[in-house]
């Protein structure tokens, strides 16, 4: 297998340990490695332990340092809360209290209910990013929309298990050990153990708590980042053709990946290509893609792939540099077509490579050129006019032709707003990140929301994303598939974006949509689309709660 520097990645601070893990983890879960972070862990099995934590998509490890063994601690799946707790821990000599970040992941484990029954403890609310001060304690939290119900208490399997999908079926026991001597058997999904409704099984909270001796470590943002996009895909995974088309991959081997993008590359950038020839190549990257992560990695690499595939955008969007294609609908339907493949496969690209150095400098190398993008993601399709025809036989012949390509166009354009909503998502979580302490100080949501208010095609963007929200929650009592739930998660996260970042559209949205708020967008019709099994259902429900909130804030400033 290549290594990370053959790959082009970013060097790691510690080779020693990044050729440990090379050597015993599989290689698509070596791929998976979001970050590492040495520090001293403290938990049920630990005490004090200097150790290195090792993040991945699904899982958290501890490897000794020097490294000797890897064992898995943590599943996401897994996970309830995430904090930061500003404490100084009297273990800690005074010059490190003062720059140690207490990291608190609690998560949920199955154990016999006579070790449960032992847990005492109060029920309370855990907010994982949101500034709050504890009782006792001052927790540090970013808020992304993430809230879940804490309890100390323990649960019952029947009781819990609807907040856990049944994608993964990894363990996330703390014994589950893996010695140099048995490197292989440390897979991604692992093997399957179903509880189903052993009586004697319950969930039982526990905690794992990390100090960080640096202020500017970013382990917990990665944290946080990869717990948000698990729950993400976990969501989607619930789709079966989604998850088939994931699992019906080859044999995983970086060399070939790597190949294999730089020979998509070259073709994409061959001047005569035509638009039917590109279409092709930007879908055979997105499925290469969406089953690999190295390449993901190898787009970021350099800026060229992205700068490309916006330019790309721009000569059709909003409307077509191409003549012929204002008066020919089959030609515009094709630029379509491409275009949202194109904004879906940036959208992959986007979604979890937060970590990647290489990406947060291609976007701010050239901030004209993501500023292009938002403008021609907020901006509606242009279609071409209906042509007069005077032959009655033509007329009959082109209207029934004229109809068929109207009804494509109009499907398309709800398809392109759908697509531009999810990638819009994506950049606002790269501004969002920029608003953290622990985050780029290169990008602020507050300069993206400045913008995109002062482009009047926004104010349009966001009624259509009101008027799909309705759609969603009132048409009819069919549940929302696992892509619609993303979607519903995505169109809030905006729309909460706009009332928390901008008076203007916040105004907009408070004044023109109030009634759709209170006869259609309210908590019982959100309580009957969501699932309660989709792991994004607890996030979506309380990003709902956040924005009536700060719709209803209008009503409580005049009282």
């Amino acid at each position: 297998m290549a290594s990370r520097a053959q790959s082009g990645f970013p060097a790691r601070t510690n080779s020693r340990l990044d050729a440990f893990l090379r050597r015993h983890l599989a290689p698509k879960v070596y791929d998976a490695i979001r970050a590492y972070e040495p520090c001293i862990v403290v938990s049920d099995s630990e005490r004090h332990t200097f150790k290195y934590v090792v993040l991945s998509d699904r899982l958290l490890y501890l490897t000794e340092n020097p490294p000797k063994s890897i064992r898995r601690v943590v599943a996401l799946r897994d996970v309830v809360a995430i904090d930061l707790v500003d404490d100084y821990p009297e273990f800690l000599s005074s010059p490190d209290r003062e720059i140690n970040q207490h990291i608190r992941i609690i998560y949920s484990s199955t154990v016999l209910k006579k070790e449960c029954e032992k847990s005492k403890g109060v029920r309370k609310f855990i907010i994982p990013f949101h500034h709050a001060n504890a009782n006792n304690k001052k927790v540090k939290e970013e808020n992304n929309g993430l809230i879940f119900w804490r309890s100390k208490k323990c649960r019952s399997l029947n009781e819990s298990s609807l907040r856990y999908h049944q994608e993964s079926s990894t363990p996330s026991k703390d014994s589950t050990l893996c010695s140099p001597s048995d490197p292989k058997k440390l897979s991604l999904h692992g093997q399957g153990s179903p509880l189903q409704n052993n009586s004697n099984l319950e969930k039982k909270e526990l905690e794992l708590h990390l100090y960080v001796i640096s202020t500017t470590s970013s382990i917990f943002l990665h944290l946080k980042s990869s717990w948000n996009n698990y729950i993400i895909k976990a969501t989607l995974l619930q789709d079966p053709l989604y998850a088939s088309e994931l699992r019906s991959q080859k044999p995983y081997r970086s060399e070939e990946k790597i190949k294999h993008f730089s020979q998509l590359k070259s073709e994409l950038f061959l001047k005569d290509n035509t638009l039917r020839k590109i279409l092709c190549l930007i879908t055979e990257l997105k499925v290469a893609a969406q089953k690999n992560f190295i390449l993901k990695r190898l787009f970021w690499k350099t800026s060229d792939l992205f700068y490309f595939l916006v330019n790309k955008l721009h000569e059709y969007l909003p409307e077509s540099k191409d003549k012929n294609a204002l008066q020919n609908k089959s030609q515009r339907v094709d630029e379509l077509v491409t275009c949202i493949e194109i904004i879906q496969t940036l959208g992959l690209m986007f979604r979890e490579t937060e970590i990647e150095s290489s990406r947060l400098n291609t976007l701010a190398a050239k901030k004209g050129t993501l500023f292009n993008l938002l403008k021609i993601l907020i901006s509606k399709p242009q279609i071409p006019k209906s042509c007069p025809v005077f032959d009655v036989q033509l007329m009959a012949d082109s209207t029934l032709a004229e109809m068929s390509f109207d009804a494509k166009l109009q499907n398309l354009i709800l398809e392109y707003t759908d697509t531009a909503t999810a990638l819009l998502y994506e950049i606002l979580l790269v501004f969002q990140q920029g608003n953290l302490g622990l985050g780029s100080t290169k990008f602020a949501i507050s300069w993206m929301m400045s913008f995109l208010q002062s482009c009047p095609p926004i104010v349009t963007f966001v009624a259509s994303i009101v008027k799909q929200v309705v759609k969603g929650l009132s048409a009819s009592l069919q549940l929302l598939s696992p892509f619609q739930a993303v979607l519903l998660y995505q169109q809030f996260y905006i729309l909460k974006s706009c009332l928390q970042y901008s008076k203007t559209l916040a105004e907009y949205i408070r004044n023109d949509y109030s009634e759709e708020f209170r006869y259609f967008i309210h908590m019982p019709a959100l309580e009957k689309k969501l699932p309660l099994c989709y792991p994004i259902t607890q996030p979506t429900t309380q990003l709902f709660h956040e924005i009536l909130k700060l719709v209803e804030q209008k009503q409580c400033v005049k009282c």
